[in-house]
């Protein structure tokens, strides 16, 4: 899957998720508080990918989930088109949730062990009463078009491949019509050559249901052939955020930098920002929360929480001391 740039993608749609000031927290050990999310703000374009990048704890999943709440965000604002989800009662969000579908990274897991292939796919239209739209043929048409063979629709999920089982996971939440798919990292408990199926099969559904999706992965080199946009998180911040190709090619954050250096063939050199410890979310650093593991940080990075700052036409970066020069209107 080959990203077309945020730049033409702003060019011919519109915003549909606004991320503003979401916070999520959980209850820790002996009264204490697990910062999982914290003041994270973004936008999601119609029909882009975004991706979502950043060592595991650092959010990106809890940020996602928190946009279909489930975890309600502790605050913070989360606008599908024009309605505030956090906002929504429970029947209305539950409506809500059948054009905002997720896969998840466990696929065997996710799946109902009890039921078969067919009752599984089938469950979203008979709750939501759209069997007329989702006719037996159609629904077989699906099953094809995600690479089941329709004449195993009476197995059991315990009876497939994790592969084929992320498979069907997909038609599930494809089944309901939505409008955005959040990928929770789907391909990481599948072999490689299977994940180069699924990505393949995600790109071609993309185009061909008109999907926005939002790309959860630690692989960068996947995230940099799926996704528009990406979004590097650190600690529960955003570091780092914009076009792919600018992410990739133009890092200005230490901490994306130090991601990228671990990607064979990058080009990117490794600066030993990443030997320390990760900080825990239940005390996270003051200031800019990469300070603890930066090279390059001084007083203010440990006291003051940076601002973003542009680097380009859709390129920002929250550091006191970026590896590159902003831009100005001028300079666009």
């Amino acid at each position: 899957m080959v990203g077309i740039g945020a730049s033409n993608l702003r060019e011919r749609s519109e915003t549909l998720i606004t991320v503003e000031n979401l916070t999520v927290e959980f209850p820790g050990p002996r009264g204490a508080t697990v910062q999982a999310v914290s003041d994270v703000s973004f936008d999601v374009q119609a029909g882009e990918t975004l991706g979502i990048v950043g060592e595991s704890g650092c959010g990106k999943s809890t940020t996602a989930k928190a946009i279909i709440q489930m975890p309600e965000p502790t605050s913070g604002v989360v606008t599908y088109r024009d309605s505030d989800l956090t906002t929504l009662d429970k029947a209305e969000l539950r409506r809500m949730r059948t054009d905002l579908q997720m896969i998840f990274q466990d696929p065997i897991s996710a799946l109902n062990p009890r039921r078969s292939v067919w009752d599984i796919i089938r469950e979203g239209p008979e709750i939501w009463g759209t069997e007329d739209v989702w006719t037996e043929q159609r629904l077989v048409q699906l099953i094809e078009s995600v690479g089941i063979d329709p004449q195993y629709r009476d197995r059991k999920p315990f009876q497939f491949s994790g592969g084929q089982c992320q498979r069907i996971g997909i038609a599930r939440a494809l089944a309901l019509d939505p409008e955005v798919l959040i990928c929770d990292e789907p391909v990481s408990a599948l072999d490689v050559s299977v994940q180069a199926q699924i990505l393949n099969l995600l790109d071609d559904l993309q185009t061909e249901h008109d999907l926005t999706m939002l790309f959860i992965s630690h692989d960068l080199a996947v995230v940099r052939n799926v996704s528009d946009r990406v979004m590097v998180m650190y600690l529960g911040r955003i570091a780092e955020i914009g076009d792919a190709d600018s992410i990739f090619d133009n890092p200005v954050h230490p901490y994306t930098t130090a991601l990228l250096s671990a990607v064979p063939g990058s080009g990117v050199r490794d600066d030993g920002s990443l030997s320390g410890e990760l900080p825990s979310p239940l005390d996270p650093p003051s200031g800019c929360r990469f300070h603890t593991r930066c090279s390059d940080a001084t007083e203010v990075c440990a006291t003051t929480v940076p601002e973003f700052t542009k680097f380009g036409a859709d390129h920002w970066a929250a550091c006191h001391h970026p590896q590159g020069t902003p831009v100005t209107l001028r300079d666009l």
